[in-house]
């Protein structure tokens, strides 16, 4: 492996990571619609009935909501639901309308989710002198948003996805002072037991865990990119394509037979198995593909990529 190509994919990797504090995995902040502080029942109460149970959890709403004189939302006859929180029910009703919204745009157009229930923050600071303090969530379990209908309360019911320990918090406790936390089996450790180990291994440092819980949406999306350097490290560096983005193997370039094909000499309608129709530059791509070729295929809308796909296929 060379150590050009080495050290360009600790570049990548690098850049991949964000431990600025305008990461709400790193600097978590209570923003107004950003997120719901669950007041009561207490923390162990919310993971067994959410992670381990898989049951949902309601939120309280009103079953009779009034527009007053100023355009304000008077909210009567209110269900109390499985939890409290920090919000008046109006405006509790109002944010989790925005996480859902948020959630379910990140689910259709990234097929990523980003909805968690947080379980535990790590309040930390930068080094022994420093007076500024950092909040990171530690515990993060997927779910999403459901509702019935505008009258109807909202649901917090598990995702398919995977309970995980914030990444990003992970690598930056590693990277930068050396500590590791345990892992976490959330069908088998108790969270509270799990609290009280990663306290023992902080608290030399003048940390502290709070164990609280917040509803928010969080993304780590780099991190997934970040893992997936990492353990494919060693087929990135026999890989062609990337030795030669990296500027260490040779540039890649197409044979001169490929580059200047003549598709009407060389080709026969009968040994043809297009399904639509396609022009010269289309015929290239489907060529190169045939040939076991690696390209990139792009053109503005309407210049006939999906067709070409389609011939591809056929």
């Amino acid at each position: 492996m060379g150590q050009k190509l080495h050290n360009r994919i600790e570049t990548w990797k690098k850049l991949l990571l964000d431990f600025g504090k305008r990461n709400r995995l790193i600097n978590f902040k209570d923003g107004k619609r950003s997120n719901v502080h669950i007041v009561s029942p207490s923390y162990e109460s919310i993971f067994e009935k959410i992670a381990v149970k898989e049951s949902p959890i309601v939120f309280p709403y009103s079953k009779k909501v009034f527009i007053d004189d100023d355009g304000n939302e008077i909210h009567e006859t209110v269900i109390e639901g499985d939890v409290k929180t920090n919000k008046t029910v109006s405006e509790l009703q109002k944010t989790l309308k925005v996480l859902r919204y948020r959630a379910n745009t990140s689910i259709e157009e990234q097929g990523i989710n980003i909805l968690f229930l947080a379980f535990g923050m790590l309040k930390w600071h930068e080094n022994d002198g420093s007076t500024e303090t950092f909040l990171s969530p530690i515990i993060l379990v997927p779910v999403k948003l459901i509702i019935e209908s505008i009258t109807s309360p909202y649901k917090l019911v598990p995702h398919e996805d995977e309970i995980v320990i914030n990444p990003t918090l992970l690598y930056k406790l590693e990277n930068d002072f050396g500590i590791i936390l345990p892992e976490f089996d959330g069908t088998q450790d108790s969270i509270s037991d799990y609290f009280d180990k990663c306290q023992k291994i902080v608290e030399n440092k003048g940390w502290t865990i709070e164990r609280d819980v917040n509803l928010s949406n969080l993304s780590f999306l780099k991190i997934n990119m970040y893992k997936d350097l990492e353990r494919n490290e060693e087929r990135l560096c026999i890989n062609p394509i990337v030795s030669a983005i990296a500027g260490e193997g040779e540039p890649i370039t197409l044979d001169e037979d490929i580059s200047n094909y003549d598709h009407d000499k060389k080709e026969r309608p009968i040994d043809v198995f297009q399904v639509v129709d396609a022009d010269s530059s289309q015929q290239d791509a489907i060529l190169l593909s045939k040939k076991g070729v690696s390209f990139v295929l792009q053109g503005p809308p309407g210049t006939g990529k999906s067709q070409t796909i389609t011939n591809i296929i056929s």
